[in-house]
C-alpha cells in the first residue's frame, strides 16, 4: 500500500496531535503560505571563506600566476560525494568538470532538477558558479580544505533521502571477483585414549568440503570411523550428505539436487530425503537485513526543522533536517503493533504531530516479503547416520506471505503414499505491541486414519521508555491420530500442552524471567508441569548474579527431578572471550565451577578452559585447550571421573583432535585452517622473492589469520557468503618504494566460493625527483601525464598522472623496471608545456631517485 505523507505546519504553535488518513498526502508549507501553493524559501547566500582580495578583485584562492589543474572532493552537508576535477584559474576563479559533477549530483537532485541542470551544463566541458544561476544549486571553493562545497540546493529540487536506510551490499564497490573454479577440503582426525586398561579406539577421520565451478557448488560431508550396530562393530566409510547447490541471489532462490535437509514451518515434521529441492528466502542472501517497514512514506519539509520519531511512546531518534523530501519507510519496527508519532518543530518554533499505526509481521519475514520451499524425493529409512533411500516417495513444501496491512499467512503440505498432512498459519495483530498467532494442521494416514493438531499463542511486547517486558502464552492440542511423514502411525503421547513466560526488566541491571508449563499425558503417560522464576542482577560490567526457584513434577517419576528446587550462580565475564561461573542446584545437589577462554581466528591463538563438578555423589573434572597454527588447528582434552571430589580420578580419558584444510582457487593452492563457507588465497608476486604475505592487518603486530610460505598461499578462512566484506593483507618487509596495493580487498562472496589474490605487480617501481626550471626556481603545483615509450606486447599503456608540490617534488608510482618513460606537463588551456624522459633501471629494488630534473632532460 502506498502512502505519501507530508505535514502542514500551522501559523500558530498548535501542539494538538492530529492523525492523517493512511493515503492522504499532507504538506508542510511556510507559516505564511498555503498547502496548495507553497512559496519556496529564498536560496541561502554562500558564505565565502575570508581570504585576502587578490589583484583580480576576487578572494586570492590561487596565489600562483597560472592555471592549476587538480582534483578536489565535492561535499554536501559535511558528506563527501566524491572527487571532481577542477581548474583554479590565474585570475582566482574555479571551474569544475561538468560530466563528473553531474554524475556526483545524482543522489542529491530529483530527476527533474538533475535533467534541468544537465541541459544547462551538458555542453560545457567546464563550468563556474556563474553558470548555475537560476538552477537552485550554489557552490563555493574552500582553499583551506581543498574542497568544493555545495552550499545550497532548493528543497523542491532535492532527491528524496531515506532517513533509516539499512546498509546495502549492492552499493558497495568490490575490488576482486571470485575464482571461476575453487575447492576446499576440511580434514580432521580425532581419537580417545582410556588410561584404565590402556584402551584406544581407532581414530575418526572427518571429511567435508565443496567444489565450485561457475555458479554451481558441489558440497559433501563424510567420515571414516567406528560404526556401532546390533551386530558386530565395524570401521568403515560413511556419507553424511552429498549434493549440488545452485543459487539465484537476485531472486533469493536456492536449488538442491542430492541429499536433502528439508526446511519446515509450523506443524510440519522433518524427514531426510534424497531428490530435488528449492527454497526462496530473502534472509538467506541478506542475513544482516533489519526488519523494517516497506511502504512509501515521505516527509516534505520546507524549513530547517527538528524531527523526533517516537515508537510506542519511546523516543527512537531525533534528527535535524534541512528543507527537502525525506523517506522514513525504513524506520525499524518491533514485532507486533507499532504506534508511531512524528513531531516536527521548524526553525520558527511551530510544531506539528503526525500519528499512525503500523505493525511488523513477526513470523520471520519482512513486511511485504514472501518465502517458499519445495522438496520431492525418496525418504531415508535411517536417522542420524548415512542416508538409506529405500523409503516412500514424498513431497514437503510450504509457502508464507507477510502483508503490509493485513495478517500474514502460511500454508504447508507434506505427502507420501502412506500419509498426507496440510498445515496453516495466520495471526491477528493487536494494538500496543500484541498479537495472536494461530496454526493448525490435519492429516490422513493409512495406518492411523484422520487426525488434527492446533495451536494458539498470545504475545505482548511492552516498550517502557528504554526498558522492555515481554509476555508469551502458548497452548497446543494434538489428536491421537495425527500423523506426519516421520510419524506415520500417529503415536502421540501428549494430548495438549500449555506454557507461558513473562520477562520483566526492572532496570538496566535487574530483570526476572518466570515460566510455567503443563503437559497432559495420553495412553497411560502421566501429566507433567513446572513453575519457576529466575532473577538476574548485573552488579557491574563484569559480574552478574543469578538466583531462581522452581517446582516441578514429571511423568517419568524420577524422584530427583520432582519437587522444590533452588539454584544460584555467579558469573564473571570481563570480555567476550573470557567467562567464569560458579553455580549450585539443589535438585541434584549439583556444585560446579567452570572457566573458558575462547581463542581467536588468528595465528598462534590459544583457547582453554576447565570444569569441576560434583553431582549426586559423582565427581568429574575436565580440562581442555585449543591451538590455532598457520596450517592446522588442534585441541586436547582430559577428563577424570570418580565417586567424589577427593577421589575423582577413578576413570581417565584423553582426547586429541587435529584438523587442516586444503584449498584451491584458479591455480593457487594453500593449506590452512577449517573453512566453513568462502575463503581467499593470497600469495606474493614472484618479484617479491621469498617474502611472506599475510591475510590480516599487520605482520609487525602479529595480527593476522594466516601466512604464505612453503606450503602455499595464505588462507583467509573466515569469509561469509552474500555479504560485502573487507579482506586485509600485508607483505613482509617489502622493498622501499614497492607498491603492494591498497592493503585491502572488498569482496561479495557467493556461496562457498574462493578467491585468488596475487600481491604485487610487475609495475612496482616508484620514481622520485624535483622538477626545476633553473637551479633556484622549482616547477611548483603543475599537473601532467607519464607515458610508457617502449611499449611491448601485453603492456597496458595507459598514461599515469603526474604532479608536483609547492617545491617541485614529485613521485611516480607503478613503473616497470628496465623501461623508458616520457613525462609531459600541462600548460594553459590543457596544452603540453614541458617534458622530460627517464629510464627505470632494470635491477631496481622498488625506488628510483631521479634527483634534479629539468625540462628537456633525458635520464
Amino acid at each position: 500500500m502506498l502512502a505519501q505523507v507530508s505535514i502542514p505546519l500551522p501559523n500558530t504553535r498548535d501542539r494538538t496531535q492530529q492523525s492523517s488518513p493512511e493515503n492522504a498526502p499532507v504538506t508542510i508549507p511556510l507559516p505564511n503560505g498555503t498547502p496548495s501553493d507553497p512559496k519556496p524559501p529564498e536560496p541561502a547566500t554562500p558564505v565565502q571563506p575570508q581570504y585576502p582580495i587578490g589583484p583580480h578583485g576576487r578572494p586570492d584562492i590561487n596565489p600562483y600566476d597560472r592555471d592549476i589543474e587538480m582534483t578536489a572532493p565535492l561535499t554536501f552537508q559535511s558528506r563527501s560525494l566524491g572527487d571532481v576535477p577542477l581548474i583554479l584559474t590565474a585570475d582566482d576563479r574555479f571551474q569544475i568538470e561538468s560530466e563528473t559533477f553531474l554524475s556526483l549530483m545524482v543522489p542529491i537532485l530529483n530527476e527533474e532538477a538533475h535533467s534541468d541542470l544537465t541541459s544547462k551544463l551538458g555542453l560545457l566541458p567546464y563550468f563556474g558558479p556563474e553558470n548555475l544561476e537560476l538552477t537552485g544549486v550554489q557552490l563555493t571553493y574552500d582553499p583551506s580544505s581543498l574542497a568544493v562545497v555545495v552550499v545550497d540546493v532548493s528543497p523542491e529540487q532535492r532527491a528524496t533521502e531515506d532517513l533509516f536506510a539499512p546498509p546495502r551490499d549492492d552499493i558497495n564497490d568490490t575490488s576482486l571477483e571470485p575464482a571461476g573454479f575453487s575447492a576446499f577440503l576440511n580434514l580432521s582426525a580425532a581419537g580417545t585414549y582410556v588410561w584404565e586398561g590402556s584402551q584406544i579406539d581407532p581414530p575418526t577421520i572427518n571429511f567435508d568440503g565443496a567444489v565450485r565451478l561457475g555458479p554451481v557448488v558441489f558440497e559433501g560431508d563424510a567420515q571414516l570411523g567406528q560404526s556401532f550396530g546390533l551386530g558386530e562393530d565395524s570401521y568403515k566409510f560413511s556419507r553424511n550428505y552429498a549434493r549440488l547447490v545452485y543459487d539465484q541471489p537476485e531472486e533469493f532462490r536456492r536449488w538442491f539436487l542430492g541429499d536433502l535437509d528439508p526446511e519446515t514451518r509450523g506443524q510440519q515434521s522433518f524427514v531426510s530425503m534424497g531428490g530435488v529441492g528449492v527454497v526462496r528466502q530473502k534472509r538467506r542472501f541478506n542475513s544482516f537485513r533489519s526488519a523494517i517497514l516497506q511502504s512509501n512514506r515521505q516527509l516534505i519539509i520546507q524549513r530547517d526543522s527538528t524531527v523526533r520519531f517516537l515508537r510506542n511512546g519511546s523516543l527512537y531518534r531525533e534528527i535535524r533536517l534541512q528543507p527537502g523530501r525525506y523517506d522514513f519507510s525504513s524506520l525499524p519496527l518491533i514485532a507486533g503493533s507499532n504506534d508511531i508519532d512524528i513531531q516536527v518543530t521548524d526553525n520558527s518554533g511551530a510544531i506539528q504531530n503526525l500519528s499512525y499505526q503500523q505493525y511488523l509481521d513477526p513470523i520471520d519475514l519482512d513486511p511485504g516479503d514472501y518465502e517458499y520451499g519445495g522438496y520431492i524425493g525418496i525418504q531415508s529409512e535411517t536417522f542420524g547416520r548415512a542416508p538409506d533411500y529405500r523409503g516412500e516417495a514424498a513431497f514437503s513444501g510450504f509457502f508464507r506471505k507477510a502483508f503490509i496491512n493485513a495478517p500474514a499467512i502460511g500454508i504447508g503440505l507434506q505427502a507420501s503414499k502412506e500419509v498426507q498432512t496440510l498445515t496453516g498459519q495466520t495471526q491477528f495483530v493487536l494494538g500496543n505491541g500484541g498479537r495472536i498467532l494461530l496454526d493448525a494442521g490435519g492429516s490422513n494416514s493409512k495406518i492411523a486414519g484422520q487426525g488434527f493438531v492446533g495451536g494458539i499463542s498470545y504475545e505482548h511486547f511492552f516498550d517502557r521508555d528504554g526498558l522492555s517486558d515481554s509476555f508469551t502464552l502458548r497452548a497446543d492440542y494434538i489428536s491421537p491420530q495425527f500423523a506426519t511423514l516421520n510419524n506415520v502411525e500417529g503415536i502421540n503421547t501428549t494430548a495438549y500442552s500449555v506454557s507461558g513466560q513473562y520477562t520483566r526488566q526492572f532496570s538496566t541491571k535487574f530483570l526476572t524471567t518466570s515460566t510455567a508449563t503443563y503437559l497432559k499425558g495420553r495412553d497411560g503417560r502421566g501429566d507433567s508441569y513446572r513453575l519457576g522464576t529466575t532473577a538476574y542482577y548485573r552488579m557491574n560490567r563484569e559480574w552478574t548474579f543469578r538466583a531462581g526457584v522452581d517446582y516441578s513434577k514429571f511423568s517419568s517419576g524420577l524422584s530427583s527431578a520432582n519437587g522444590f528446587s533452588v539454584n544460584v550462580g555467579l558469573v564473571f565475564q570481563p570480555d567476550y572471550r573470557r567467562r567464569a561461573e560458579a553455580r549450585y542446584e539443589s535438585r541434584n545437589d549439583l556444585k560446579e565451577v567452570s572457566y573458558n577462554q575462547s581463542g581467536l581466528n588468528q595465528l598462534n591463538s590459544v583457547g582453554f578452559g576447565a570444569v569441576v563438578a560434583e553431582e549426586n555423589n559423582n565427581a568429574r573434572a575436565q580440562g581442555y585447550a585449543a591451538y590455532s597454527a598457520n596450517r592446522f588447528d588442534a585441541s586436547i582434552s582430559h577428563a577424570s571421573f570418580g565417586p567424589s571430589i577427593s577421589d575423582f580420578g577413578a576413570v581417565n580419558a584423553t582426547s586429541v583432535r587435529v584438523g587442516t584444510t586444503l584449498a584451491f582457487a584458479d591455480g593457487m593452492f594453500g593449506i590452512g585452517r577449517r573453512i566453513n563457507d568462502s575463503f581467499m588465497l593470497l600469495s606474493a608476486h614472484e618479484n617479491l622473492g621469498d617474502r611472506s604475505v599475510v591475510a590480516g592487518q599487520s605482520i609487525s603486530e602479529n595480527n593476522y589469520i594466516s601466512r604464505s610460505g612453503a606450503l602455499g598461499a595464505a588462507v583467509n578462512n573466515f569469509l561469509g557468503s552474500y555479504s560485502t566484506q573487507s579482506v586485509q593483507y600485508d607483505v613482509e618487509d617489502p622493498p622501499t618504494g614497492y607498491d603492494v596495493g591498497s592493503g585491502v580487498f572488498r569482496v561479495y562472496p557467493p556461496y562457498k566460493s574462493g578467491y585468488a589474490a596475487r600481491i604485487g605487480t610487475d609495475a612496482f617501481v616508484t620514481a622520485m625527483g624535483t622538477l626545476m626550471l633553473t637551479d633556484d626556481k622549482p616547477v611548483s603545483l603543475i599537473g601532467g601525464r607519464t607515458t610508457l615509450l617502449d611499449v611491448e606486447e601485453g603492456d597496458s599503456p595507459q598514461p599515469l598522472s603526474f604532479f608536483t608540490n609547492s617545491v617541485g617534488r614529485f613521485a611516480i608510482a607503478n613503473l616497470l623496471p628496465g623501461r623508458r618513460y616520457l613525462v609531459e606537463t600541462y600548460g594553459p588551456n590543457g596544452t603540453i608545456d614541458k617534458s622530460f624522459e627517464f629510464t627505470v633501471p632494470a635491477e631496481s629494488d622498488g625506488l628510483v631517485n631521479l634527483g634534479i630534473v629539468k625540462p628537456g632532460m633525458k635520464k
